[in-house]
């Protein structure tokens, strides 16, 4: 019977940490980078650190020195779908 227990007990375990969405995992590379950037490495490092092209950095970082952190979080998506379907 100790056994039941121990495997719901992991069942329940799994299910409360789920997958980041690949939104949640963009939005993670990004707060890493500031991080990064906050301590003055180079884009090439961070590129490599984050995984990321060397570009998409180089413009995360204008952003984020226009912007701050609150520059890199995600936006929810604008505009309607409503009327997109003619």
């Amino acid at each position: 019977m100790l056994g039941a227990s121990s495997q719901s007990q992991d069942a329940v375990a799994d299910v409360s940490v789920l997958p980041l969405t690949r939104p949640q995992l963009a939005e993670a590379r990004r707060m890493r980078a500031a991080e990064l950037f906050e301590q003055r490495r180079p884009s090439s490092e961070v590129a490599r650190a984050v995984g990321m092209h060397p570009e998409s950095v180089r413009r995360w970082k204008r952003l984020w020195e226009q912007g701050g952190v609150q520059a890199l979080r995600r936006r929810p998506a604008t505009g309607s779908l409503a009327g997109s379907a003619s």
